[in-house]
């Protein structure tokens, strides 16, 4: 019986592929970080505000409520911007790498002096363009994760204007209420008589 891997693992060799992996996962990961960061930093700091003065103490009054709300909106209007530009680094780091992959196919493709057939084959040449495009594509995975994150985050801004839209109109409605005083009925007792 020859040895499988769950009889013969070589965990030297697993462990030096693992920490290469963290190696370049936190490489990448650290790559990402800074795209999002370049184009999320003012409403991450916005909502950290927001957070410290609103939903900490959980005491913020309406006139505080008001202006994380006019921030808010405010950021978000702009933030749209922002996610397309982003957007097109994506298309165009993806583009990039479609294009390396495609002339590469093309380039390694050999044909026979004779047929005029392909000597190389099919999955061999998938094999090559995915090789010669492959920091191409790593760098498109950057900016299409950056991007997702950032529109997640421009979702949770739109989410939390919403919130904040809701508790100010409750507490506008309180205010209301009771700016009339005490409970009266139809025909002016406050029923204590």
């Amino acid at each position: 019986m020859s040895d499988t891997i769950l009889t013969g693992l070589d965990t030297t060799k697993v462990e030096k592929i693992l920490a290469e992996t963290t190696v370049n996962v936190t490489y990448f990961n650290n790559a990402c970080a800074e795209v999002i960061k370049k184009y999320s930093e003012p409403l991450d700091n916005l909502m950290s505000d927001l957070y410290v003065e609103c939903i900490k103490d959980g005491n913020a009054n309406v006139n505080t409520l008001n202006k994380y709300y006019l921030e808010l909106s405010n950021m978000v209007y702009f933030m749209i911007d922002k996610l397309e530009q982003l957007g097109v680094y994506a298309d165009m780091a993806r583009s990039a790498s479609k294009e390396v992959y495609s002339k590469s196919y093309l380039s390694n493709q050999v044909k026979e002096a004779g047929t005029g057939k392909n000597k190389t084959t099919v999955a061999e040449l998938q094999a090559q363009a995915e090789l010669s495009s492959q920091y191409e594509s790593v760098v498109a995975s950057i900016y299409d994760h950056a991007y997702k994150v950032v529109k997640g985050k421009l979702q949770s801004a739109q989410d939390m204007m919403n919130t904040l839209r809701k508790i100010l109109t409750v507490k506008g409605t309180e205010m209301q209420l009771s700016s009339f005083g005490p409970q009266q009925n139809r025909s002016g007792f406050d029923g204590n008589e």
